[in-house]
């Protein structure tokens, strides 16, 4: 399967503004890649070869849903990069993410789900209360790190915290992967 996306690589064009990625990616050869060269080759790269293969009427309804699956999950990651947003676009990431876990537990069955699945499902939640992750600066984490901080916990097991502070340490956790 990867020399078939390679070889689509290799013959797409893309605009100027679009960060391009190495053509041996996956490989121990090329090593590790930034997190916006996994963000094109999932958003851009892999669609293309994988609507081709599997988007026919004569591909079986497992690849089929394999393909929708991945899709939700690139309207997911492209709803989560945008520089502005809607609260439609909200409700739309709320769907999206909803449906690609939903068919994620059918179509793998053994498949763990993993913190970061549940935390992408809280995500619509945050951003509506906060916004897109880029609008957060410094100066927002810093304040909340000192809030936490001024907390006098002991190390005490059953510490609470209100649902606005565990927001945003998840927001801090999903955009520092």
């Amino acid at each position: 399967m990867m020399e078939v996306v390679w070889a689509d690589m290799a013959l797409t064009e893309l605009p100027s503004w679009v960060t391009k990625t190495p053509l041996n990616w996956g490989t121990a050869a090329q090593g590790k890649l930034s997190a916006n060269n996994w963000r094109v080759i999932c958003t851009i790269h892999l669609p293309i070869t994988l609507i081709r293969l599997w988007g026919g009427d004569d591909v079986p309804d497992n690849q089929k849903a394999m393909l929708e699956n991945f899709m939700d999950l690139v309207h997911v990651v492209q709803i989560a990069n945008l520089r502005s947003i809607s609260q439609k676009e909200i409700e739309l990431y709320k769907h999206y993410i909803f449906h690609y876990m939903t068919l994620f537990k059918l179509l793998y069955k053994l498949a763990k789900v993993k913190p970061i699945h549940h935390a992408a499902l809280h995500y619509g939640n945050v951003l509506q209360g906060f916004g897109l992750a880029h609008t957060h600066s410094t100066a927002f984490y810093k304040q909340y790190i000192h809030s936490m901080q001024s907390k006098n916990h002991n190390m005490k097991l059953g510490l609470s915290f209100d649902s606005g502070s565990i927001l945003i340490l998840v927001i801090n956790a999903v955009s520092t992967r």
